[in-house]
C-alpha cells in the first residue's frame, strides 16, 4: 500500500499538490496592484518584461537550486522523516498566518493612518525599468507555498531534470498573470488595463478572506498529510 505521501504527491512522476500551491498562487493582491500601476505607464511593455525576466530568473534560480540540491541526497527513511517534517512546519506556518489574518493583525494603532497597500501603490507610481525588476523580486519571495511545492517535487521524482521541469512549469503558472498582462498589452493595451484593475479591486477589498481560505486550506493540508506519513 503507498503511502499519503506518495498518494498525495505524484502520478507518474508530476506532483500534484505542487500544481495546485502553484495555481493557488496566480491571483496575489500585491502583484496585481504591480501589474496594474505598470500598465497605466507609457512603456508598459518595458517595464513588464523587466518585472518578468528579474522575477523568474530570481525564484527559478532559487527553486533549481533547492531541487538540485536534495536530489542528490540519497532517498532515506531519515530523509523522508526530514520531508514531513517540512510540512509540518509550513503547515503550522500558514495555519498561523491565516489565524493571524482572520483576528485582524496586525491592528493600525491609528485609524486615519494609510493601509500598508495605498503606501505599496504609490511607491509603483513613476517606476523605472529597474524598479519594475526589484518589484519582480519582492513580489514573488519564496514564501510558504513555494517552499511546499519545492518539497513534493523533490518527493515525486528521483530525477534532476524531472525536477527542473517542475520548477519551470511551477513558476509559469505562477508567473501566467503577469504573462498574460504583458501579452495584453500589446495587443489590446486598453483591455488589460481594465482587467487587471478589475482583478486588482477585487483582491483588494478581498484580501483577508483570500488570505484565511488559502494559507488555512493549504496549512490543514499539510499537518494532516504530515501527521498521516508520521503514523504510517
Amino acid at each position: 500500500m503507498r503511502s499519503p505521501r506518495a498518494l498525495a504527491a505524484t502520478i507518474d512522476g508530476v506532483s500534484l499538490e505542487a500544481l495546485v500551491l502553484a495555481l493557488s498562487s496566480v491571483v496575489r493582491p500585491t502583484s496585481t496592484a504591480a501589474l496594474y500601476a505598470m500598465l497605466c505607464t507609457r512603456s508598459p511593455q518595458r517595464l513588464l518584461a523587466a518585472y518578468l525576466l528579474a522575477g523568474l530568473a530570481f525564484s527559478v534560480g532559487i527553486g533549481v537550486a533547492v531541487v538540485t540540491v536534495l536530489q542528490q541526497r540519497a532517498v532515506t527513511p531519515a530523509v523522508a522523516d526530514s520531508r514531513t517534517v517540512v510540512d509540518m512546519v509550513l503547515g503550522a506556518a500558514a495555519l498561523g498566518y491565516a489565524a493571524g489574518t482572520w483576528a485582524g493583525w496586525p491592528r493600525r494603532s491609528d485609524p486615519d493612518r494609510a493601509p500598508r497597500d495605498s503606501r505599496f501603490r504609490r511607491q509603483l507610481q513613476n517606476l523605472s525599468p529597474s524598479g519594475a525588476a526589484v518589484a519582480g523580486v519582492l513580489t514573488h519571495l519564496p514564501g510558504v507555498f513555494y517552499l511546499a511545492a519545492l518539497n513534493a517535487i523533490v518527493g515525486s521524482t528521483t530525477s534532476v531534470t524531472g525536477s527542473i521541469l517542475q520548477v519551470l512549469v511551477y513558476n509559469a503558472i505562477w508567473y501566467s498573470s503577469a504573462i498574460a498582462a504583458l501579452t495584453l498589452s500589446v495587443f489590446r493595451p486598453a483591455r488589460s488595463r481594465e482587467l487587471v484593475a478589475q482583478v486588482s479591486d477585487w483582491g483588494r477589498r478581498r484580501k483577508r478572506e483570500i488570505i484565511v481560505v488559502l494559507f488555512g486550506a493549504v496549512g490543514v493540508y499539510l499537518l494532516v498529510k504530515g501527521l498521516l506519513a508520521l503514523s504510517s
